[in-house]
């Protein structure tokens, strides 16, 4: 019950199971399920469903695809552009850390 609760639209989310594991997507709808894309494999125009149970939210949220999402323009690009993003600031911290670890 808890994880419906961080299933919204524009949540950043990992895949936890089928051929997609450790896949980052961002879900773009939660109507008749949970809608998952990633702008380059699963596009909008075709996003892939996922079981609820099959992913974990991840605890990052991007404004410009919320703003998007709210007024409908939400592109391909968009998508492809902030999961990069993520997975840049979450290699920095490790690499921050790597660092930390060796002083």
């Amino acid at each position: 019950r808890d994880i419906m609760k961080q299933l919204t639209k524009g949540s950043f989310c990992k895949s936890n199971a089928g051929h997609d594991i450790d896949s980052i997507y961002i879900i773009v709808e939660t109507q008749n399920g949970i809608w998952v894309s990633d702008g380059k494999y699963k596009k909008l125009e075709n996003p892939k469903r996922k079981n609820p149970k099959h992913i974990e939210v991840i605890d990052y949220k991007d404004p410009l695809i919320e703003a998007k999402l709210e007024t409908g323009k939400l592109q391909n690009e968009d998508l492809k552009y902030s999961i990069k993003k993520y997975l840049n600031s979450i290699k920095s911290k490790q690499e921050v850390n790597e660092c930390l670890k060796q002083m």
